[in-house]
C-alpha cells in the first residue's frame, strides 16, 4: 500500500482541488447574482401616462440631476408643442417624480422616446410602467394604421408586447368642455373684425384643439364661423371664417367628413362684440 508522502499529496490536491475549483464557481455566481439583484434594486419604477392633452412623469428618481433629465427629454423632444399652460396648449408635462429614491428604470431618452411616438400616433390614452425588468405599455389611438405604427415603435424601445386598441369609447360631453376651455383660455378662434386675419393665438390654438379632437375618430364635429350683419356680405365671411377652422383641422388628422360648417349671423357690431367674429366647435 502507497503510504508515502508523495502520495497523500496528491490525494489531498485531487480531493481539494475539485472541491475548490467548485466552490469558486459557487462564489463567482454568487457575485453576479449580487450584482444583477442590486441592479435591479438600484432601478425603480416610472410611469409614464399620455392622456388627451397632457404628460403625467411619476415614480422615484435617484436626485435632482436625473429628476430634470428626464422631465427637460420630453419637453425637448415633442417640439411641436409648447409645454407651458394647459389653456393655450395641447401637451403640458405634469411632473410627480419623487426625488430620493431608486434610479429611474429608463434613461431620459427613452421616455422622451415614448413619448414621442404616443404623440405621433396621436395616441390619447397611453399608460407605459417600467421596472428593471419590463416595460408595459397600453394605449388607444384613432386608427389601425397608428396602432401599428405605436406597436413597432415601442417594441423598438423594449416594450413587451405592447397593447393598442383602436378607438376606444370617449365621453363626448367631456370631450366638449375640455376643448371649450382650451379655446376659451387661449383666447378663442377669433379674427379681426370683418376680416379673415387671425387674431392672437388662433392658428396654434386650432392646431392644439385639431390634435385633441382626434382622441374622438368616429364623432361629428361642427363648426359654427359668426359674422355681424353689418358686414355687406356676412354668410360669406363667416362661412370663410369656419372653412379656415376646418382646414387645420383637417391638417391635423381630422377626418374631412367629420366635419361640417355651418353659418351664424349676429346683430352686434363686429368691433365691439368679439363673439360676432369667431368660431365655436360643437361635438356630438
Amino acid at each position: 500500500m502507497l503510504r508515502s508522502p508523495a502520495w497523500r499529496a496528491w490525494l489531498v490536491g485531487a480531493l481539494l482541488v475539485p472541491a475548490l475549483l467548485a466552490a469558486s464557481g459557487v462564489f463567482a455566481r454568487a457575485r453576479v447574482a449580487q450584482r444583477e439583484f442590486a441592479q435591479r434594486e438600484a432601478a425603480g419604477r416610472l410611469a409614464v401616462a399620455v392622456r388627451a392633452d397632457e404628460v403625467l412623469l411619476a415614480g422615484g428618481v435617484a436626485d435632482e440631476d436625473e429628476h430634470r433629465a428626464l422631465v427637460d427629454a420630453v419637453r425637448d423632444k415633442i417640439t411641436s408643442h409648447r409645454v407651458t399652460d394647459l389653456q393655450v396648449t395641447n401637451l403640458r408635462v405634469t411632473d410627480l417624480l419623487a426625488e430620493g429614491g431608486n434610479r429611474s428604470p429608463l434613461s431620459a431618452t427613452t421616455v422622451a422616446d415614448v413619448v414621442a411616438a404616443a404623440v405621433a400616433a396621436s395616441a390619447h390614452d397611453l399608460t407605459a410602467v417600467a421596472t428593471a425588468d419590463a416595460l408595459s405599455v397600453r394605449a388607444t389611438v384613432p386608427d389601425e394604421p397608428r396602432a401599428t405604427t405605436l406597436r413597432t415603435a415601442l417594441t423598438a424601445l423594449g416594450a413587451r408586447d405592447p397593447r393598442v386598441d383602436v378607438g376606444a369609447q370617449v365621453d363626448l360631453a367631456a370631450l366638449q368642455r375640455s376643448v371649450t376651455a382650451m379655446i376659451e383660455g387661449g383666447g378663442g378662434f377669433r379674427f379681426e373684425p370683418s376680416s379673415t386675419a387671425w387674431q392672437g393665438h388662433g392658428p396654434v390654438l386650432v392646431d392644439h384643439v385639431g390634435r385633441l379632437l382626434l382622441v374622438a375618430p368616429t364623432a361629428a364635429i361642427t363648426l359654427n364661423g359668426h359674422a355681424s350683419t353689418e358686414h355687406p356680405d356676412a354668410p360669406a365671411l363667416a362661412r370663410q371664417r369656419a372653412d379656415a377652422v376646418r382646414a387645420l383641422f383637417v391638417a391635423q388628422g381630422v377626418r374631412p367628413d367629420r366635419i361640417r360648417t355651418a353659418v351664424v349671423l349676429d346683430s352686434a357690431p363686429e368691433n365691439t362684440d368679439p363673439a360676432t367674429r369667431q368660431v365655436d366647435v360643437l361635438i356630438s
